[in-house]
């Protein structure tokens, strides 16, 4: 599949949200995933405000990543600090010669990233938050590739605001970001039991989480809120994950 086809699917897909289980995580998840696939990318992380303006960590396509972000946005520093702060593209092609975010490159390089381009996640033309776009060695990316990752990215903002899919107020942005957060934290507290019911790691309980909701499905936010309600038993999704191997 040549490369312009495989553009045009991941724009199609990425605006699809009358799907049934439309949910802002998997949309996240699935850009990055187009990110990584079709620009020369490592890794591709996520963070949103709230509807305090505090950033939030969506998704990271690994664990280094996810914790390199936590750590920004906790420290607030960082390029996905200053992105979302100016709405404007911020890059750094080699994290090695320069200062900028002192802690937040130690941590970075530490964690086997050289370069850096973060995008604005944005919608009319305001931050809602940003897209890191990271790499293992020093890399600048070509201004073709920043166009089509900017984007998909505003693509994805863009079909955040049709969910919630309950009614509520035209252009109600604030609570379909406020939903989006909200869902994010569902799923981090049902990774939790779900991982300490099974004894296992957190990205595995996800995987759990994801592979129940795709057999039943349902979306992902939507099976984390009842497990975490208790109205579905972690019993059922192991079960169903030891059926599976078996």
């Amino acid at each position: 599949m040549n490369r312009e086809l495989r553009l045009t699917r991941a724009f199609v897909d990425l605006a699809d949200t009358l799907a049934a289980g439309f949910d802002p995580l998997d949309l996240f998840t699935r850009l990055g995933g187009h990110c990584t696939d079709l620009l020369p990318v490592d890794a591709v992380g996520v963070v949103m405000a709230d509807a305090r303006g505090a950033l939030r960590n969506m998704t990271a396509s690994d664990e280094d990543l996810l914790a390199l972000d936590l750590f920004q946005v906790q420290q607030e520093e960082g390029p996905s600090v200053d992105c979302f702060r100016s709405g404007e593209i911020v890059t750094a092609d080699d994290l090695r010669e320069g200062a900028r975010w002192p802690r937040y490159t130690a941590y970075a390089l530490e964690a086997g990233y050289v370069s850096v381009h973060v995008l604005p996640l944005r919608l009319d033309g305001r931050p809602i938050g940003a897209v890191s776009l990271l790499n293992r060695d020093s890399a600048a990316l070509p201004s073709e590739d920043i166009a089509v990752a900017q984007g998909m990215s505003d693509i994805a903002a863009l079909a955040l605001t049709h969910w919630p899919a309950e009614a509520r107020r035209p252009h109600d942005l604030l609570t379909s970001l406020q939903a989006a957060v909200s869902a994010k934290a569902s799923v981090e507290l049902a990774k939790g039991l779900l991982a300490e019911y099974a004894g296992v790691s957190f990205s595995e309980a996800l995987d759990l989480l994801r592979r129940h909701a795709e057999k039943e499905r349902r979306s992902l936010t939507a099976v984390a809120r009842a497990l975490a309600e208790r109205s579905l038993d972690p019993r059922d999704v192991l079960e169903e994950e030891q059926s599976r191997r078996s």
